[in-house]
């Protein structure tokens, strides 16, 4: 009877772990999660630690040191499937002499041999070299100085080849990820039949049915601060494994990850070749996916509501007193900050906004602490044609 009673502990402390990792979303996920040896469940709490780095290091290189890449089921492509996606390039934006325009008056015969040879690479798991090599032009952003370096936007030029195989592995991602429901509802960032209005119309309903009920509306904007260029490949490999995609996408994405570089050009001048040890890269049909499944297990704070496109991230609370409304955005914030530390999001300060909804003038809430800075509800009033409401939000920040 103590054994068993030790064993049900022990069973509720490592749910506890997984939920504390992969949230609350998805119990099919939460039991994928056994792919993970004890130690790093164990050990799952210090995520930003450098040790917890070693752990999922060691894990996803075992893994696929012990798995072959051509395990079945293994989903081929075709002729007729590279002629649609070669329509879908655009046909001025590669680097190098050959452009997608040429591709397109490629004999039949010409296109089964390409089509022979990314068979062969989805069967090898492999992803060529020369296509992960990224041509940087920065071009000035409007109204800003050439002489300061963050005046400049950098546009990431990939290969013609390398996108085309892009697209084909992102139909098979994508078809993946759909039929087994990975993403949260709340994820609409770059999603069929999702968009920017959709999720606008969403927090729209979610405010007025508090209207309805004579409630407050808060809402929290956090934005994550070059979230492309921080995504760890271990972790999104690691995470890519618990959800159980097939082997041959896992190996195929590996190599798509690892080993990127990039030269800047500047004034048809190169610079020379930078590697790039983390991150997704620019430009790439995969990152807005691969990005989504990273932060897929993002967890869902309590008496909370959230809204999600790509990287931005919306929190919302109801209730009748701004107090707990403050409550509830204040816990919130702080579980997602948690969960951005331990995988090395970071999010920028100075994008993040607080506003209250609310159709009655009450007396503003407490300023809201979060990274040891304080964000302030003004008092400034905003009409909606949806309805008339007071608006309060924040114009800027004060550091504490």
């Amino acid at each position: 009877m103590l054994q068993r009673t030790k064993m049900l502990q022990r069973t509720k402390m490592l749910q506890r772990t997984r939920r504390n990792i992969i949230g609350r979303r998805s119990t099919r996920v939460r039991l994928t999660f056994r792919a993970f040896p004890p130690r790093l469940e164990s050990q799952s709490l210090n995520m930003g630690t450098p040790h917890h780095t070693t752990t999922i290091t060691r894990f996803v290189e075992r893994f696929f040191r012990n798995t072959t890449p051509h395990t079945f089921p293994l989903q081929l492509t075709n002729i007729y499937e590279v002629k649609r996606k070669l329509l879908t390039l655009k046909l001025r934006s590669a680097p190098g002499k050959i452009t997608p325009l040429m591709l397109r008056h490629l004999s039949r015969k010409t296109l089964t041999y390409l089509t022979n040879l990314f068979n062969h690479l989805l069967r090898l798991g492999h992803f060529p070299t020369c296509w992960k090599k990224a041509k940087v032009v920065p071009i000035t952003k409007p109204n800003k100085s050439g002489t300061d370096p963050n005046s400049y936007r950098p546009v990431s030029l990939l290969s013609t080849f390398g996108k085309l195989f892009e697209r084909i592995i992102a139909i098979r991602l994508t078809s993946f990820v759909n039929r087994q429901h990975l993403l949260p509802h709340a994820q609409f960032g770059f999603r069929k039949k999702h968009s920017t209005v959709s999720q606008l119309a969403r927090i729209t309903e979610y405010t007025s049915n508090g209207f309805n009920l004579h409630k407050h509306s808060g809402m929290v904007l956090l934005d994550l601060e070059k979230a492309y260029d921080t995504v760890l490949i271990h972790g999104l490999l690691c995470k890519l494994i618990v959800l159980k995609l097939p082997t041959y996408l896992l190996f195929t994405l590996k190599a798509f990850l690892e080993g990127r570089s990039f030269t800047v050009h500047l004034h048809e001048i190169p610079s020379s070749p930078k590697i790039t040890p983390s991150g997704l890269p620019q430009g790439a049909v995969l990152s807005t996916t691969l990005f989504a499944l990273y932060i897929s297990d993002m967890p869902h704070p309590p008496n909370t509501h959230l809204a999600l496109y790509a990287d931005d991230t919306a929190i919302l609370a109801q209730s009748w007193r701004t107090g707990t409304i403050l409550h509830r955005l204040t816990n919130a914030t702080s579980v997602l900050l948690r969960y951005f530390t331990r995988w090395k999001l970071q999010v920028n300060i100075h994008k993040t906004e607080a506003i209250l909804f609310t159709r009655r003038r009450p007396v503003p809430p407490a300023p809201l602490h979060f990274q040891h800075t304080v964000i302030l509800w003004n008092s400034q009033s905003r009409s909606s044609p949806r309805f008339q409401t007071s608006v309060y939000e924040t114009p800027n920040l004060r550091h504490t």
